[in-house]
Formats: structure tokens, sequence, C-alpha cells
């Protein structure tokens, strides 16, 4: 059977359904990307660092290792909340009572859903005016909406996640595994 966990050791909860394998893949492989994309911003830097050595100027490197941290951040939050690494204070939250903790939890996640969803609305429609007006970087002229894009799939993804995260809390919270 093709099921899901989520979390880690006894807090363990079984997701199940196409939409979770789905996101899963989409996680995992956004992750790898960004894995090598943060290997080739390495490799260009050092490139450019041994190429000013031997006198050789490497036009855009600079450029492109911005975009692509761009592009690496949008795409590894989603990775980064289902694994549980996202930075939050949880001192208090850990001082409520079990039902306290999952209103707050679901809340916060709530949050974050309605967040990705004006951001992801927000993302497309400032790559639909990048894209008329045809702007493009200074030293290597990438058409921006491209680099832009990173938004709206990253969040997309983290909205997803967030979504996952209050199904979870509420399993958790009503008891069912």
């Amino acid at each position: 059977m093709n099921n899901q966990s989520v979390g880690e050791g006894s807090d363990t909860i079984i997701l199940e359904g196409k939409i979770w394998r789905v996101l899963d893949k989409f996680s995992e492989i956004f992750h790898k990307i960004s894995a090598f994309l943060l290997l080739f911003i390495i490799v260009s830097i050092w490139y450019q660092i041994f190429g000013r050595i031997i006198h050789i100027s490497v036009h855009g490197i600079v450029e492109i290792g911005g975009y692509l941290l761009v592009w690496i951040n949008f795409f590894a939050i989603a990775y980064t909340l289902r694994k549980g690494r996202h930075i939050r204070v949880d001192l208090l939250l850990r001082l409520m009572p079990e039902k306290i903790q999952t209103i707050f939890l679901v809340v916060g996640n709530s949050v974050c859903v309605l967040f990705s969803i004006i951001m992801v609305w927000q993302g497309i429609k400032l790559i639909a005016m990048f894209y008329e007006i045809k702007e493009v970087s200074l030293i290597l002229q990438i058409p921006i909406y491209i680099v832009y894009m990173a938004l709206p799939i990253g969040l997309f993804l983290f909205g997803m996640e967030a979504v996952r995260e209050i199904v979870v809390t509420l399993k958790k919270g009503s008891g069912s595994s």
C-alpha cells in the first residue's frame, strides 16, 4: 500500500491518497533541484575565483547566483515545512494543553495557507506584468518573469504542505491514526 507517513518517531501519522503522494513527489523533486542549484552556485563561484586568479573575466556569475538563490529558497520552503525544520517559537506552545496546541497549530497553518494563496496570486500577476513589459536582467538579459516564476511554484507547494500539516494536526488531535 502506498501510504505516506508524516512526522517523526511515535507521532507518525499515515496520510493516504494520491494527492499526498503527488505532493511528496513534487516536494522531493524541488528539494533535489534546490540541492543541485546550490551545488551549481558553489562550483560557478569557485570557477569565478579561479578565473580572476588567472585573469579570465567570467560574465554574469554573480547575477545568476543571486537569481538561483531565490529559486533555491522558494523551492525548498515546502520540503522544509514537511520535515518540521522551519523556525518557530514553541516554548509556550509545549506548555499548553493538547487541545489548545491543536487550535494554535491549525490557526497558524491556516495563516500559512492564506499567505500562500495571496502570494501565488500576486506572484502570477507579477510574472504577467514582467512578461508584458519584457523586463530583462541587467547583465545576462534574462527575462525577469523567469526569475519570478519560483515565487508561485514554491508557495503553492508550501501552501499544500501547510494544508497537510492541518490534516495531520487534526488527525493527531482527534486521536485517530
